[in-house]
């Protein structure tokens, strides 16, 4: 993958974690014209088309990561992710079995299996499963029936309920009329839900009373609410819940854990009996068990908070950070954030992210393995393969990455593809874990030698000197740098002014661009130009001096 292709992807990766899906999309389309054929490009603008909740889009992109790379489990996760989102759930199911067979025991996979199954049944069981599917809205739009129906919040939320969980279709419905209202126009039978109005039993109307002066007519009185009794389990569990948390609170933390037990044995569907457990598992460094109640708490809590479930899942990642098993943690924060996407979740995925990578560079090293990749590298560069040797001296860095001699030998072939920047960047760095490596210093005052760069390339070997100075290679050097100094102040002396080249590396150089951009040597250049005597006593100043021998090495300056 080319630099700029990296690039783009980490732009859309961090847009990504932030929650800017569109951003996100933006970049991982940049990256895809610079490498059309990398299967990871297409599975992350999957995975934020399906944020978006850009199914067809993300299925899309699915195929194509499966289309380049067949033995890739995660492309399949993506497929099966977008088709469920399609609400095409007996495809999804087969794209994540697919999957499955490359990776048996991948935990996105298998929780996405569930997940499509669950619904395929809920689907299969209700009637309303597909109807109230994400075209719903759309439609409900189009509609001057519907249409005012979604500027109302709480209608819009019973949709969203109802696309979750079907069955809940039936529950409002016996009291909010407006859903039939939206049932019609979704079946294309928009008199649907004038027609239940109109058949519903209508109050008849009182007879007039007979006028009294005395007697004035008793208003109704009013139907109770028909509420759902709590059963005497439940009950008893809130007050178990209680005691654990004045237990956790002192931290008697096998009394918690008790009273937690036995509230979930009272009411196993209530989710946060096993949540709170595990909280107290975590305080006692308990992670098997930690994990196994907030395991049972998301698989049991399909239609309870989303929250709950977030942080079950998080306290899960916090368990396997503290095993310091980062891959894990990153993989259960962004299930977390599936459910709940909270800034402190997503600030804590960054962190862990960057964990992992410390982490698995610190496990990658293995001087062993490095020494072999160097080898392989200097007898790539004796055959003048200078982009395979960059390679192997890559891998050896980052086997050893405190072994300044690899950055030197990098330096050198990128010097041999003119690369120079880059090589300055690799002898910098060599330099700074070994600072009196004069082979460093060497390939350094080369490549600002072929940058034109003479003076750098000279102030760089008179360094060299100063450690070594019987050095024959840096004598030459620094003779070659003096007289191709020399030849380029006879030429800018001859034409009067610098030439393009000369200017392309002024405009480069920092250092010079901070001269000529100051006022008062700006002033001091106008005054010599104008006055030799004023020249004179400028020069007398040491510093001045100093900054006016730099525009004329760089050869911006004619001194005569």
């Amino acid at each position: 993958m080319s630099n700029a292709a990296v690039e783009a992807k980490n732009k859309g990766n961090a847009a990504f974690s932030a929650g800017n899906f569109t951003e996100a999309v933006q970049h991982f389309t940049e990256a895809i014209k610079l490498d059309s054929t990398n299967h990871v490009l297409y599975s992350n603008r999957s995975a934020a088309y399906a944020s978006l909740k850009q199914y067809q889009e993300a299925l899309q992109d699915a195929n194509k990561t499966v289309e380049l790379k067949a033995d890739w489990a995660k492309g399949y996760s993506r497929k099966g992710a977008a088709l469920h989102g399609l609400q095409e759930y007996e495809q999804a199911i087969d794209a994540f079995d697919a999957g499955l067979k490359l990776e048996p025991t991948n935990a996105l996979l298998l929780d996405g299996l569930k997940a499509a199954k669950r619904e395929l049944e809920s689907v299969s069981s209700n009637p309303f499963g597909k109807l109230f599917g994400p075209d719903s809205f759309g439609k409900l739009a189009a509609n001057p029936l519907t249409a005012p129906l979604l500027k109302q919040p709480d209608f819009v939320a019973k949709m969203n309920a109802i696309q979750q969980n079907p069955e809940l279709f039936n529950v409002y419905m016996q009291s909010d009329k407006r859903l039939m209202t939206a049932l019609g126009v979704l079946l294309g039978m928009p008199d649907l839900g004038a027609a239940a109005a109109a058949a519903e039993p209508k109050e008849p109307e009182p007879s007039k009373p007979v006028e009294t002066p005395k007697e004035t007519p008793k208003e109704p009185e009013p139907t109770p609410m028909e509420t759902e009794p709590i059963s005497d389990e439940k009950r008893q569990a809130e007050v178990e819940k209680a005691k654990g948390n004045e237990a956790y609170k002192k931290k008697n933390f096998d009394e918690a854990i008790a009273h937690y037990s036995k509230a979930a044995e009272l009411d196993p569907e209530n989710i946060v009996y096993l949540t709170n457990r595990s909280a107290v598992y975590f305080e006692m460094g308990k992670w098997d068990e930690t994990i196994n109640d907030c395991q049972q708490a998301v698989e049991r809590g399909k239609f309870s908070d989303y929250k709950l479930k977030a942080k079950a899942l998080s306290r899960i990642a916090s368990v396997y950070m503290k095993q310091e098993n980062y891959a894990q943690a990153v993989e259960y924060l962004e299930r977390s954030l599936t459910e709940d996407r909270i800034p402190q979740t997503l600030d804590l995925l960054r962190k862990t992210e960057k964990l992992k990578a410390e982490k698995d560079k610190r496990d990658y090293i293995n001087p062993e393995l490095s020494l072999q990749a160097k080898e392989r590298g200097n007898e790539l560069f004796k055959q003048g393969k200078f982009p395979e040797a960059i390679q192997q001296y890559t891998e050896a860095i980052a086997r050893n990455p405190q072994d300044h001699t690899l950055f030197s030998n990098r330096a050198a072939s990128y010097t041999k593809l003119g690369e120079y920047q880059l090589a300055l960047k690799d002898c910098d760095e060599c330099l700074r874990i070994k600072p009196d490596f004069v082979k460093a210093l060497i390939r350094k005052g080369h490549a600002y030698f072929f940058m034109k760069d003479y003076l750098k390339a000279l102030e760089t070997y008179d360094q060299g000197l100063k450690l070594e100075p019987e050095n024959q290679e840096l004598v030459e050097s620094s003779q070659r740098a003096i007289k191709s100094l020399n030849e380029a102040e006879t030429k800018t002396n001859q034409s009067g002014k610098p030439d393009e080249e000369t200017i392309r590396r002024a405009q480069q150089d920092p250092e010079i661009q901070e001269i000529l951009t100051d006022p008062i040597m700006r002033q001091i250049l106008e005054d010599m130009q104008k006055d030799p005597a004023a020249a004179r006593e400028h020069l007398k100043n040491p510093l001045v001096m100093k900054k006016i021998q730099k525009l004329a090495a760089a050869g911006i300056l004619q001194i005569r």
